[in-house]
């Protein structure tokens, strides 16, 4: 590669030298980027703010509103979780007042900023005052029907939708019409036409959580061996688009019944690098969430999301022993440029070639699709832009691991030579309601580099020859 003479902005460094991070440099770099470590905003990502809603003896929640979801944003946040106790509808369709409530909600996220984990649940309790746990199954369909439409809709602010609607709290658990503790294909029958149904009502490109491994496995009639892989990820089988939630998470050996054998472990740890995973802690034994277990924990099973109100005692373990603010900074992705080199000329019609040493040092890797794509702007001209789209699946970047990244560039025929123009990477929302919205765009962890007011990571400034 010949590398060019470029023009550095201030905040990067020329440097041929050791990167940041562990081990010798993969290749010479002709920039390198000082790395943020600070907490910050990233789309479907991170803590998220439990906004719960039950429509109960005939009352009303209130709506959340596109100021409160700005709020959140501003807390450090682009997360909800949103539950629907729908107690009122056990045994009658939505009206349109309650599906109006959902649509609202949904849209004061798009218009908010942040993305939302989604649930539906009949009960909030275990106990026989709590009954009915949940819905006879034709009359679940007929909600999951109902609610097709508004799924679609708002498919670009929904990050997952939880199976939600069995057992109490939507676990899946207490239950009185789908069968407690199932076993056999025929105990599994009335799961897996509501599993059918949600498949259905929610886009190919999200996915459906569900709380146990051994449940996934019941419901979709799958062995043990028939885990996800790099080849069968992200389609839209079935198997490939059913994740897991742990509402659980290091509370005891087997996380309160979460694991019924090693082999549930290995699932989730396998899956888990294409489908999502997250959720919350129940009980805070330090022997089992004291922070070198957490971040074990959290690195094999690639978590994204968690609740960032309960187990407040869990959370003062943390606290406690110096890991908060890094499990904070760290679910999900967390890219981290290292080094950059480009050969070629910045030239119209010509050829750039791209070299990028990229760490994700979050725990997990992106789950919903989004694209990757070049940026040049002029630097004292931004209304001339040229996009270019890069072939590359920024998924493929998973969670703890280290990249060289090359790319070839076709440049466009319109620069002009003597001009300084940005070279950039942005990886927007891949919605078109939320594409050109930087809220939704992904930020990388370096010191400025990133673009509030556009969603562009600026890698360096090159003059067209």
């Amino acid at each position: 590669m010949r590398y060019l003479n470029i023009i550095l902005p201030l905040i990067l460094m020329v440097s041929c030298g050791k990167t940041q991070g562990p081990g010798d440099t993969p290749f010479p770099y002709d920039v390198t980027y000082k790395v943020d470590d600070s907490n910050f905003c990233n789309p479907e990502r991170g803590l998220y703010v439990p906004t719960i809603k039950y429509f109960r003896n005939g009352s009303t929640p209130v709506k959340t509103s596109v100021e409160g979801i700005r709020n959140i944003r501003k807390s450090g946040k682009t997360f909800t979780y949103s539950e629907f106790y729908v107690i009122d509808y056990v045994y009658k369709d939505f009206d349109d007042a309650l599906l109006d409530f959902v649509r609202e909600t949904f849209r004061a996220h798009r218009e908010g900023g942040a993305k939302t984990i989604v649930r539906f649940a009949y009960s909030d309790g275990m106990g026989a005052k709590n009954k009915p746990w949940d819905a006879p199954l034709e009359q679940t369909l007929r909600h999951v029907e109902q609610l097709k439409p508004i799924f679609h809709e708002f498919a670009d602010v929904i990050y997952v939708v939880q199976y939600g609607f069995v057992g109490s709290w939507g676990e899946g658990y207490y239950t009185d019409n789908y069968g407690m503790n199932p076993r056999t294909d025929e105990d599994f029958y009335s799961r897996r036409e509501l599993m059918n149904a949600l498949l259905d009502a929610v886009p190919e490109s999200r996915q459906i959580a569900v709380r146990y491994p051994q449940y996934k496995r019941g419901i979709l009639g799958i062995a043990q061996g028939d885990t996800i892989t790099a080849a069968t990820a992200f389609g839209t089988t079935a198997n490939a688009r059913v994740a897991g939630f742990n509402d659980c998470f290091v509370s005891a050996a087997d996380d309160v019944g979460t694991y019924k054998s090693p082999y549930d472990r290995e699932q989730w740890a396998t899956e888990t690098n294409y489908v999502s995973m997250g959720g919350e802690t129940c009980r805070d034994p330090e022997n089992y969430c004291n922070c070198n277990s957490t971040l074990y924990n959290l690195r094999r099973y690639h978590w994204t999301y968690l609740n960032e109100a309960y187990n407040k005692e869990t959370h003062a373990v943390w606290s406690k022993g110096g890991c908060y603010d890094y499990i904070v900074s760290h679910l999900g992705y967390r890219f981290v440029l290292k080094g950059a080199a480009f050969g070629g000329a910045l030239k119209a019609g010509g050829q750039l070639d791209v070299k990028l040493h990229i760490q994700n040092e979050g725990f997990a890797s992106i789950i919903n699709k989004r694209p990757m794509q070049w940026v040049i702007v002029n630097a004292s001209n931004p209304d001339e832009k040229y996009v270019i789209p890069s072939p590359k699946d920024p998924r493929d970047w998973k969670g703890s691991q280290t990249y060289v990244y090359e790319e070839s560039l076709k440049l466009p025929n319109g620069l002009k030579a003597g001009q300084k123009y940005k070279l950039a990477l942005e990886l927007p929302d891949e919605a078109p309601t939320l594409a050109g919205n930087p809220d939704f765009s992904i930020r990388f962890a370096n010191e400025g580099v990133w673009e509030e007011t556009t969603g562009l990571n600026i890698l360096t400034t090159l003059t067209a020859e």
